[in-house]
């Protein structure tokens, strides 16, 4: 028998709750949803608009960078980038940088630093639904992180975008990559005159396999101490939506998504998760 979805489930909204699934199917028609809540049709948003996505394992996690957290803050960055930079001289026939002057390069490393998992003001989503779910439901996972619900973020880069004019001539709503000068002028590592405690969405270097598979893209946190949780500000609804994923469903989502062909390890291309590819489908 079809599965039926309730009045609840399609219009959560109305009754008061958060969307809540527990199957693979019910997640695309969250997906949906969050788009027609969030997609802004009007004239002051002038750019095509798809949702970008974050699969959390456990779904009270901040929105938050990496360098936010656990007594960090920005002001860590540039330490952090003179030692990765320092450290990792032994290894540059390795690493892809080809920065052609000062701005371009900082953005070069501090992306290669995100990528290697040192702390910066770069938090991760991705372009593909499928993808932060799987991030979701993953079953490495802590303890902890299995004893409560997952989640997955839903973001309209755009209109977390109509904050900021990068340049004169795009109007407010414009996805830059981070080499564009405004990126840098509003973004960079320095504290300036720019008031802003909003992150922006940005494009960075696809200067590595595991970025062009999982289809990457970024929000990059502005020079603040402390940085804001993006749970926190004033208009986040208008750009935000959260699908909380059952603690008890993600076992079960996870081998549902294995019978459609996606898991984890297709999303790593590294040799170990080719292995584990391998042993998956065998056992």
């Amino acid at each position: 028998m079809a599965e039926r979805s309730s009045f609840k489930e399609f219009y959560p909204a109305l009754c008061g709750m958060e969307q809540k699934i527990s199957t693979v199917e019910q997640y695309i028609r969250a997906v949906d949803y969050a788009c027609r809540v969030l997609i802004d049709d009007s004239e002051d948003v002038q750019y095509s608009q798809k949702l970008w996505f974050r699969g959390l394992k456990n779904a009270d996690y901040p929105l938050i960078p990496s360098i936010g957290r656990k007594g960090l803050n920005v002001e860590y960055e540039l330490m952090f980038l003179s030692k990765f930079k320092a450290r990792a001289f032994n290894c540059m026939d390795q690493i892809p940088i080809r920065g052609k002057d000062e701005v371009s390069e900082y953005w070069e490393w501090l992306f290669l630093m995100q990528y290697y998992g040192v702390p910066t003001r770069l938090l991760d989503w991705t372009e593909d639904a499928l993808v932060a779910l799987v991030f979701a439901v993953d079953q490495d996972a802590t303890e902890e992180e299995k004893e409560n619900d997952a989640a997955v973020w839903c973001l309209n880069p755009v209109v977390l975008n109509t904050a900021f004019t990068f340049h004169e001539y795009y109007p407010s709503g414009y996805i830059p990559n981070v080499h564009e000068k405004g990126v840098y002028d509003m973004f960079g590592p320095f504290r300036n005159s720019f008031q802003n405690k909003k992150p922006a969405a940005v494009y960075g270097p696809m200067n590595n396999a595991k970025s062009i598979v999982q289809r990457i893209a970024h929000t990059l946190f502005p020079y603040n101490v402390p940085l804001t949780d993006m749970r926190n500000l004033s208009d986040h609804s208008k750009y935000l939506y959260k699908i909380t994923v059952d603690k008890d469903a993600k076992d079960s989502i996870v081998k549902q998504l294995k019978r459609y062909g996606i898991n984890k390890s297709q999303l790593m291309p590294e040799l170990s998760a080719l292995a584990q590819t391998i042993v998956d489908q065998d056992f």
